[in-house]
């Protein structure tokens, strides 16, 4: 009974099949275009409806490129004016601030010793068409002497004028400071009365921020929250730099001999001591009662 429910099962199957040869060509070829349209756009067949969206959006935006056009005209007219009104905004607050930037540069220039030497900022229309930063080309400037024509900070200035003149900017503009900042041959030329500016100047933007100072002086060293010694060591082999923490009475030992030279004196070891005293680093007491010995 099953067996002759099962033939007739498969009868009605065999009957409801279209072996039409021609269909199935027809599916062929249809299969292969797919897989044709898939390779050329780089697309799974899956893929492919919403990639004829994609290029009919297309198709449509090119026909109507004139109005499209006409509207990304209008937009940039506007972009355009908007640019200008702000440029000339910024401009305006632009010299405004270059001339108290210059005012104030120019004050500490004469204390850091570079007497008569003034700072300029000079805010002039760029050379580019509409440049991303504003319409103006900013150039600082400088002049060593009174008289002297200004001339650009980076063909007039030495290195040690650079990094004094740098300090300047730099406690000048203590709101907009950097996180970090790094001054070397802040010291060349100067000394005494100038050195110890220098020295305060460097401890006060060190209050707010990170700053690393190379410097010979002990009018400067004095004033610094660390204190480190960097020497060249060598045995006829080899060479190698050692940095190392002054500390207490080594920092003291080590200012003497920046003052003294070789041979350091109980004189320079106070002198030293009071030197760390009127910068913080030590009690004035001991400053001026316990000149420090070798460590």
């Amino acid at each position: 009974m099953r067996i002759k429910e099962a033939a007739q099962s498969l009868a009605h199957y065999l009957d409801a099949l279209d072996l039409d040869p021609g269909a199935a060509d027809a599916i062929e070829r249809r299969l292969a275009a797919v897989e044709e349209l898939a390779r050329k756009h780089r697309a799974e067949p899956e893929a492919l409806i919403a990639r004829h969206a994609e290029l009919a959006t297309e198709l449509s935006e090119l026909e109507n490129s004139s109005a499209n056009l006409s509207a990304v005209q209008t937009q940039l007219k506007a972009a355009r004016e908007a640019y200008q009104e702000w440029a000339r905004a910024l401009t305006v607050a632009r010299e405004a601030a270059a001339r108290k930037l210059a005012k104030a540069v120019s004050a500490r220039m004469q204390e850091l010793g570079m007497t008569g030497g003034r700072f300029f900022v000079a805010v002039e229309p760029s050379p580019e068409a509409e440049p991303p930063h504003g319409a103006d080309r900013i150039e600082f400037r400088v002049t060593a002497n009174p008289g002297q024509p200004q001339r650009a900070l980076a063909k007039v200035a030495s290195g040690g004028e650079l990094s004094r003149l740098s300090l300047a900017v730099q406690v000048s503009c203590l709101k907009d400071r950097a996180p970090c900042m790094i001054f070397d041959e802040v010291d060349a030329g100067i000394g005494g009365r100038v050195a110890e500016i220098v020295g305060r100047e460097l401890r006060q933007l060190a209050s707010n921020a990170q700053v690393l100072c190379v410097t010979h002086l002990p009018q400067v060293a004095a004033q610094g929250h660390q204190h480190l010694r960097v020497a060249k060591l060598s045995d006829g082999k080899s060479t190698r730099t050692a940095v190392t923490a002054m500390q207490g009475d080594s920092r003291v030992e080590e200012i003497a001999r920046m003052l003294g030279g070789i041979d350091i004196t109980d004189r320079a070891r106070a002198h030293a001591a009071e030197m760390l005293a009127a910068a913080g680093k030590l009690p004035a007491d001991n400053a001026r009662t316990s000149p420090a010995r070798g460590p």
